[in-house]
């Protein structure tokens, strides 16, 4: 409410005329002065009216709008053992990168059940590896693809794509693919060198306004390609460490050129060593955060319009500090398949079973063991975050 502010003009107080002295005749002359009448002002008969002053209309002041803020962006690292599956949430938009090994079918599928997806917009095949391959034709034919961007090839999953009708495209350097509100560059590769790891996919997408690169498999002159066509821009904000963590990516000069604060490396249980000590010894002289989805399970990162990142983790949220070389094969063949739980082996420990996707140790038994069955210490199962199986339950 406003206060009424009302101001008064001071009025004038009149002096009364002086009376006579006391005590004496005064002779008083008072000569009263007639105040003068004016003159009016004759106005000429035809006189010249004055200009009003033209009042200038200030220009009404449209509110600026706000550009609309896009959608929240939602990137899946999917646990799919040792290969590759990412998936990638625009709004309505959902692509998959990449399909894992045999057997993936069901992690990614229900990966894209849990963010309500029922049908993809598009895949993308790196290179045409069986740990990247191996789980697409699944995916695809189930979730019907629109378009597919490959690099060298689809692998086992060409026939199941061209059995969908998806457009197929040669995703190569230049080339910018519209991910929903999103837009990924591709990176690599360029003219094709013959070797698929070389040869992957390489692609860069802003969210957010923070740079997740890609990679596939990368190595060789092409991540060296990559390296220097990021050291361009601005730091990474995540990249995804080529080829599982290999000592023959992942170089010291190119983590010097993207800077990345934070890695993820997709492994699972297997015979190489992956990731090599010297692949994290170098992401951690780079300064770089890592996790793995073998220590982490299936990570989660969801980015605002405005660049807000928030993270989940299936498992454990503790990131890798070093690496240790894989104890026995990846294949899970060279034991006896009806050996205990609780039976030793020749190092001492007591074995377990793990599976290429689980997040569970079981018994050899277990049901849960019909699609793969790989052995592993009790110890190491723990110490990567393995739970035990509430079906068969196992030692603890």
């Amino acid at each position: 409410m406003l206060a009424a502010i009302v101001v008064l003009g001071g009025a004038g107080c009149g002096s009364g005329r002086g009376s006579a002295a006391a005590g004496g005749a005064a002779s008083v002359s008072t000569a009263d002065t007639a105040t003068p009448t004016p003159r009016a002002t004759k106005k000429p008969k035809h006189a010249t009216p004055k200009p009003k002053p033209k009042v200038t209309k200030k220009p009404a002041v449209k509110p600026t709008k706000r550009p609309a803020a896009g959608p929240a962006t939602t990137i899946v690292f999917v646990n799919v053992g040792q290969g590759d599956s990412e998936i990638i949430k625009s709004g309505s938009w959902t692509g998959l990168i990449d399909g894992g090994p045999a057997g993936s079918e069901g992690v990614i599928e229900s990966a894209l059940g849990r963010l309500g997806v029922s049908r993809l917009n598009a895949v993308v095949v790196t290179h045409p590896h069986a740990d990247h391959t191996g789980g697409l034709s699944g995916v695809v034919y189930d979730y019907r693809p629109k378009l597919a961007y490959v690099g060298e090839g689809a692998g086992s999953a060409a026939s199941a794509l061209r059995g969908v009708g998806a457009h197929i495209i040669r995703a190569r350097r230049g080339m910018t693919l519209r991910f929903g509100a999103l837009r990924a560059k591709v990176l690599s590769p360029g003219p094709l060198s013959g070797d698929p790891n070389e040869d992957s996919v390489v692609l860069l997408v802003d969210a957010g306004g923070k740079e997740f690169l890609f990679t596939g498999d990368s190595t060789g002159a092409n991540e060296a390609l990559v390296g220097s066509i990021t050291a361009r821009g601005p730091p990474l904000y995540l990249l995804k460490v080529a080829h599982h963590g290999s000592s023959y990516s992942t170089s010291s000069s190119f983590l010097a050129e993207t800077s990345p604060k934070f890695a993820i490396i997709s492994v699972g249980h297997n015979s190489y060593g992956h990731p090599t000590p010297e692949t994290i010894s170098r992401l951690r002289a780079a300064g770089t955060r890592i996790y793995t989805t073998q220590k982490n399970g299936t990570i989660t990162l969801t980015v605002s319009p405005s660049g807000l990142v928030s993270w989940r983790f299936a498992r454990s949220s503790k990131p890798v500090t070093s690496a240790r070389r894989s104890s026995s094969a990846g294949g899970g063949g060279g034991g006896s398949s009806t050996s205990s739980a609780t039976s030793g082996s020749s190092g001492g420990g007591t074995i377990v079973y793990i599976t290429a996707t689980g997040e569970c140790y079981h018994r050899a038994g277990c049901r849960y063991l019909s699609h793969s069955k790989i052995p592993i210490s009790l110890k190491a199962a723990k110490a990567q975050g393995y739970r035990p199986c509430s079906v068969c339950d196992p030692p603890r």
